[in-house]
């Protein structure tokens, strides 16, 4: 083959594989964005109690709790709390669950009429010699199994297209890599 169809031959395959890379990137970046990705991390309710957006009320404290309603809704936008029985989907943008066991203690948040009120929405614990912040937020849910999947494929087929397009760019340089062919002995 001449040199020439072969670079040629070399930049097509270079500019097909970085087209491959941008699409997965656009795509991966999509679901990101539009929080689908979030949505397959916080799927179901893994107890009963409130689905909540602890990021909307961290800043709560004792003498100034946070009050959120008690309303059903699919998107949480603002401070709701969204009653769910474990099992059950969860609403758009809902990070965590306020189980019932600590809305029975009453230490850190506290149903009142139409209204859930939440005095300590963090928390410094100590487990085993490790000091950790205890939070709402990744509290009580459960991951689309299938979201693992995804990402074990998305990894793959990333590495695989920007293995292939480094490939392509060499070859385009005239740098041709010799593989290393691990199964043949010396």
């Amino acid at each position: 083959m001449s040199a020439q169809k072969s670079r040629v031959r070399s930049a097509i395959k270079f500019l097909f594989w970085t087209a491959t890379a941008a699409a997965l990137f656009t795509h991966a970046g999509m679901l990101h964005s539009n929080g689908q990705l979030a949505a397959w991390y916080y799927h179901r309710a893994a107890a009963d109690g409130y689905a909540i957006n602890a990021d909307l009320f961290a800043d709560a404290t004792k003498d100034h709790p946070a009050v959120l309603t008690i309303s059903q809704v699919d998107k949480i936008e603002s401070l709701v709390a969204v009653p769910v029985k474990k099992g059950d989907l969860m609403p758009r943008n809902a990070n965590g669950i306020i189980d019932d066991q600590i809305l029975k203690a009453g230490k850190r948040a506290v149903v009142e009429g139409g209204t859930l009120k939440v005095s300590v929405p963090w928390q410094m614990q100590d487990a085993k010699g490790f000091k950790f912040k205890d939070t709402f937020k990744h509290k009580g849910v459960e991951t689309n199994p299938w979201a693992a999947v995804w990402n074990v494929l998305m990894v793959i087929f990333l590495g695989l297209a920007l293995g292939l397009m480094a490939e392509g760019f060499t070859d385009l340089l005239g740098m041709r890599v010799e593989k290393i062919r691990h199964f043949e002995g010396h």
